[in-house]
């Protein structure tokens, strides 16, 4: 199975889109399913604007290069800012927008990506931009 269908398949199965993401990834980031679940569930729709599969995309990324703080996993750090505005440039030249009212249409225009569109989308640019770090 794909990371892209794993986060599908967590989305639907009730996970947040923050958590879809990062459980997709918790082999990468060397930590269990359960602590990936918690340190990514306050990211989820939309709660810090920024779209929750977006979050969940720095959390991946910060934990994969060491940075692995628990109380802020999507952080931005110094070490860290050039690869996450890599994959955040990457979603939102597909998507038009990171911030999660405006990819709802929440802010009067039209819906961009559905929140499962952005979890699929989250999980194949990290996995693509993985396989490129190999």
């Amino acid at each position: 199975m794909s990371k892209v269908e794993k986060a599908a398949e967590k989305h639907g199965n009730g996970y947040n889109c923050a958590q879809a993401v990062t459980c997709s990834f918790c082999e990468e980031m060397k930590i269990d399913e359960s602590t990936a679940k918690e340190i990514s569930k306050k990211y989820g729709g939309g709660a810090f604007k920024t779209c929750g599969a977006v979050m969940g995309m720095y959390i991946v990324n910060n934990f994969i290069n060491g940075e692995r703080d628990l109380d802020d996993p999507a952080e931005w750090k110094n070490s860290n800012n050039e690869q996450l505005q890599k994959l955040e440039k990457t979603f939102k030249d597909k998507n038009n927008s990171v911030i999660c009212a405006e990819l709802k249409g929440r802010t009067g225009n039209k819906v961009l990506r559905s929140c499962r569109g952005c979890v699929e989308d989250a999980a194949m640019i990290l996995e693509k931009y993985l396989e490129n770090q190999k």
